[in-house]
């Protein structure tokens, strides 16, 4: 099936949930977790304005763990 036969059975598809440019993949991925943002400390703001990686929530998502 295409993705318009699918929307049509199916109703609306799901999109991704938003993912702020300091994130390594969206939030709720597997292997993954919520850190403070390493650009602003946790705060939301460098040098007066808005983080640019964390779009101001002072966190990111990364994965967690490793081998």
């Amino acid at each position: 099936m295409t993705t318009n036969e699918l929307t049509m059975v199916f109703g609306s598809p799901r999109l991704p949930p938003e993912m702020s440019p300091g994130d390594e993949a969206p939030p709720g991925t597997p292997g993954t977790g919520e850190n403070v943002c390493r650009m602003c400390g946790g705060s939301g703001r460098v040098d007066g304005h808005t983080c640019a990686d964390c779009e101001g929530s002072g966190k990111i998502n990364e994965g967690i763990g490793g081998a």
